[in-house]
């Protein structure tokens, strides 16, 4: 984030980047949309009741039963913690293994979901327990996971009984009635009364076993479905993280691993930095050092067109070696690593073409990417007063408060900086931006330009 100087109209504004969006629609939080079960049955009858996913989906309805029957023990055991309160405080533990015993049965309830549904449900954040009673109630009592697998237990005791029951009714009912023909005239009143109506005959029998058979192929796996979409539906809504809070963990994870990205390209800058300097710059070093006793030797000898070939190869070697120091210093200046902030910048002040008066306070040292940003940042914007500003002087301001880093360059020329301009703008822009970082220019027309970056350095 660095100020273009030049001229052009009066610009105050904030960049903090450049924009893709569709890179921003990529690394945007987002939460990942769990498998929906029941959709995996097929809605065609005859594939239906081949289909593995509808018996799955049963057994797992059928499982509800044990799920209720853990969520009634665990609802009565912290009722009791409850209870035990006012008996000197002997229901603090009984409700601490409760919420213990609560945030288990819904890690066994998602571990459930995904082998019988196939649906990822994402864990919740845990509440941290401690070895005091009053504290390990408060982190229960205060944490929303807690509440969320609370409601989750209230639930699942009249849900499970509701699944349990309508499952084994959609599958006894017409596995009952299927061979009715067979054994309706064995009972002991010599037929068969199906509540309103009474099976005596053969051609009703089969009646009913027809519609037995019907109500299995197409209304039990309907059943099956709907139930799974009412039990997977609770079960995302209350046992996975709130949606807030999963935006929360995203941002943050986003947030490590670009600062985790940041530092590990700072620090292979400063690996190249290093190899050229102590590599091939020493090595044209020594290439020009030989040169020049070959210089010396040739100019004893007499030949001068040799020497002057050796010569402009000595001279060329310097150069090169001046161009490696230079681009040295720009992938990372060694001062900057040994010294910090204050050092380099003085440097930097020192060879600038304007008189630049630099103070920095930034105790403690922040961290080297948030160095390396702030130095390339300034050194950056005076480079453009002294391409453009035509300003007598320049002056360069950085404080830490806390985990802030503030740097402000200023200067006394023409003004009318264009934010928008480009002039490196956008690749520093979205270097501070790799930071938390934000960049503020205020250039009216006639100066002076101000150039304020806000970054997160602790």
């Amino acid at each position: 984030m660095v100020t273009v100087e030049g001229d052009g109209v009066a610009a105050s504004g904030t960049v903090r980047g450049p924009q893709d969006p569709h890179r921003a629609a990529r690394r945007a939080p987002h939460r990942a949309a769990p498998q929906a079960a029941h959709r995996a049955i097929p809605r065609a009858p005859h594939r239906a009741l081949v289909s593995p996913a509808l018996w799955r989906g049963a057994a797992h309805l059928a499982g509800d039963t044990v799920a209720g029957l853990v969520g009634l023990a665990l609802l009565l055991v912290l009722a009791l913690g409850i209870m035990l309160l006012p008996v000197a405080l002997i229901g603090l533990p009984v409700m601490v293994a409760a919420g213990w015993a609560l945030d288990r049965f819904a890690a066994a309830e998602r571990v459930r979901y995904a082998a019988t549904c196939a649906l990822g449900i994402p864990a919740q954040p845990r509440p941290s327990l401690s070895r005091s009673p009053f504290r390990s109630v408060r982190a229960l009592a205060t944490a929303r996971c807690t509440w969320r697998q609370l409601g989750y237990c209230v639930a699942v005791v009249p849900l499970s009984l509701v699944t349990s029951v309508s499952v084994a009714l959609a599958w006894a009912v017409p596995l009952t009635l299927l061979p009715l023909p067979l054994y309706y005239a064995r009972l002991g009143s010599g037929h068969a009364v199906i509540w309103p109506f009474t099976v005596a005959s053969l051609d009703s029998a089969l009646l009913v076993s027809a519609l037995a058979l019907l109500a299995g192929v197409f209304v039990s796996p309907l059943l099956v479905r709907a139930l799974l979409t009412v039990d997977t539906a609770l079960a995302r809504t209350l046992l996975a993280p709130p949606r807030d809070l999963e935006l929360t963990q995203r941002v943050e994870e986003l947030t490590e691993s670009r600062a985790q990205l940041v530092a590990a390209v700072e620090a292979e800058r400063r690996r190249i930095e290093r190899d050229l300097h102590d590599g091939a710059q020493q090595r044209l070093v020594a290439v020009s050092m030989a040169l020049g006793r070959a210089v010396s030797r040739l100019r004893k000898s007499g030949d001068d067109s040799t020497r002057q070939i050796v010569e402009q190869a000595r001279a060329d070697a310097r150069e090169a070696i001046t161009e490696l120091r230079n681009l040295a210093r720009g992938l990372h200046p060694p001062v900057l690593t040994d010294r910090g902030l204050g050092a380099a910048l003085s440097a930097v002040a020192a060879r600038a073409p304007v008189p630049v008066t630099v103070d920095v306070r930034v105790e403690p040292r922040p961290s080297a990417a948030v160095e390396a940003v702030a130095y390339f940042v300034v050194t950056e914007a005076l480079t453009n007063v002294a391409k453009h500003a035509q300003a007598d002087r320049a002056w360069v301001e950085i404080r830490r408060s806390g985990d802030r880093l503030t740097v402000t360059i200023g200067d006394d020329g023409r003004g009318g900086a264009d934010p928008d301009g480009g002039s490196g703008l956008a690749g520093l822009a979205a270097r501070v931006a790799g930071v938390d970082g934000r960049l503020n220019v205020t250039s009216p027309p006639g100066g002076p330009t101000l150039i304020k970056v806000d970054m997160q350095c602790g």
